[in-house]
């Protein structure tokens, strides 16, 4: 494994910056984001400030932050964490990912495997989920995985099981190299990565505990081709006005079902029956609110939770604001993705 480490140690306030020109604002991110930010740029919408604010929701204060430049992207790491880059080689194919995990690093730990969305980067990733503060207080890594090409093969129906090959291998060797806690891996994604969730879900159910899916549902080559052998507690956070995966699906002449269609295919599987329906606080202005639907009754033991978000856009909720509303939508502050998932796979082990 080769370690790239580079550190530039500032101090900002919450991260609110006022800057003097959208250019500036835009490179920065770039910086943050990584690849994500040219698919604003493919599609030819404007920029829109997207610095402007409070940029990493979470922080507060003159907190410290650590800014490590990895593969050209700055990860934001909080006091007490450090994050690298490294390759691990898959069939003769050099691998990359990006740790964010405790420093120094405790015995046995939990580990959270958070894939990119499609065009995105494994650093971009760790700034989108602003996974640093948790990995400070909850002690666990936080593994992002790059796609190669940006894209993750989430159709099992396509024949190639390349990336769930590397995933595996991955989840072997970071356990194989000590501080891993075999029994407590745990996967979610973002959009191209929660449909990778699924995938994995089905494939790699005997190595992971929990499954996370943001932005995503599910495929109709992952429904037909799951076992239903081995189930595993999952969480989905949906969008009522995701404009790319949408809450109601895209209709017959998809692959990608509607929100209904994936929880009931994962329901049947789990063995889940009667679901309670809770709307929760809306602590925010930002014109989201949050209904979660909990599965608690299910017979292999496997949990299913879903929470809508109306108003919500194809985002990943207290994250970044990746891309301007126009283009995802809404990334709604009443929730945290990060929190949520954490919380809810953390109770299970293999």
């Amino acid at each position: 494994m080769q370690i790239r480490n580079l550190r530039l140690r500032i101090a900002f306030a919450g991260l609110a910056l006022s800057l003097c020109g959208s250019a500036l604002a835009t490179d920065l991110l770039g910086k943050l984001i990584g690849g994500t930010l040219s698919t604003a740029e493919s599609v030819g919408q404007p920029i829109i400030d997207p610095i402007t604010g409070l940029l990493i929701p979470g922080t507060s204060g003159a907190l410290q932050q650590i800014l490590i430049r990895v593969d050209g992207t700055y990860v934001v790491t909080a006091p007490g964490t450090t994050a690298y880059s490294a390759t691990l080689t898959v069939n003769g194919t050099g691998r990359s990912y990006v740790v964010v995990r405790p420093d120094p690093a405790p015995p046995s730990s939990a580990m959270m495997v958070i894939l990119h969305g499609n065009g995105g980067t494994a650093a971009g990733m760790a700034n989108v989920a602003v996974i640093s503060g948790y990995v400070a207080t909850q002690g666990f890594w936080a593994v992002m995985p790059q796609a190669q090409n940006g894209v993750w093969g989430d159709d099992p129906s396509k024949n190639d099981n390349s990336d769930v090959q590397f995933i595996s291998k991955l989840i072997d060797a970071l356990v194989a190299a000590g501080g891993i806690d075999p029994t407590r891996v745990y996967a979610a994604g973002l959009s191209n990565g929660g449909f990778m969730s699924d995938r994995l879900a089905c494939e790699l159910a005997p190595k992971i505990a929990a499954f996370g899916m943001v932005a995503a549902t599910v495929r109709t080559g992952v429904m037909n081709s799951c076992p239903a052998a081995v189930q595993r507690p999952k969480l989905f956070i949906l969008g009522t006005t995701d404009p790319i995966v949408p809450y109601n699906g895209w209709g017959i002449l998809s692959d990608i079902q509607s929100a209904a269609k994936a929880i009931s295919f994962w329901s049947t599987l789990q063995g889940c029956v009667s679901p309670s329906t809770t709307a929760l606080p809306n602590s925010t202005n930002d014109g989201t609110t949050v209904n979660l639907e909990t599965f608690a009754s299910c017979s292999s033991g496997a949990d299913l939770r879903l929470y809508t978000v109306n108003g919500g856009g194809h985002a990943w909720p207290g994250g970044l604001q990746y891309l301007p509303v126009p283009i995802i939508g809404t990334t709604s502050t009443d929730i945290s993705a990060t929190g949520l998932i954490w919380n809810f796979a953390r109770a299970y082990h293999l």
